[in-house]
């Protein structure tokens, strides 16, 4: 026997921010998912199509860091994009020092997707209220600093902190 306790491993599932996250981006993912299906667009899509056009020009490794991924993971879902025609890439050297913008028509799929995200936030809205929908939205966003810190931080004094 390894002596590990199956009960303490259930416990750990269920108190983990972590596993909780993930738990919780895969749940999420799966509802944009099918949001977002008639458009021929996927969660992960979106959030870049938002971030290229919300920072025209943008480079991917500014990209990649504000998404908390790496350049490399990144450059492939960017290269599905420019191979789709929605996003195209220009100067700088090398993938990551690459400018991105959209193209028309990834401009024309944002027009259409937008509207489908609002109906899918207010769907969440309705189903959890506007309220514990914007605490969700604000813890997920502190507990991301907070591991930002943590992660920053000396690993001896990370338990201090």
């Amino acid at each position: 026997m390894s002596g590990l306790d199956p009960a303490r491993l259930r416990a750990i599932a269920v108190e983990c921010p972590g596993f909780q996250a993930r738990a919780t981006a895969r749940s999420v993912t799966r509802f944009y998912n099918s949001c977002f299906k008639p458009l021929d667009l996927t969660a992960e899509q979106f959030s870049l199509l938002v971030g290229i056009g919300a920072t025209a020009g943008t480079m991917l490794v500014d990209l990649a860091a504000g998404a908390g991924v790496d350049t490399t993971t990144l450059s492939r879902s960017v290269q599905i994009l420019e191979r789709r025609g929605l996003v195209c890439a220009q100067g700088g050297r090398g993938r990551a020092g690459k400018r991105l913008y959209l193209t028309t028509s990834g401009h024309q799929l944002m027009t259409d997707a937008v509207p489908v995200w609002r109906r899918a936030k207010a769907t969440l809205s309705r189903y959890l209220g506007r309220v514990r929908l914007e605490a969700a939205r604000q813890a997920m966003s502190e507990l991301a600093e907070a591991a930002d810190a943590c992660s920053s931080a000396a690993p001896e004094q990370s338990d201090k902190i």
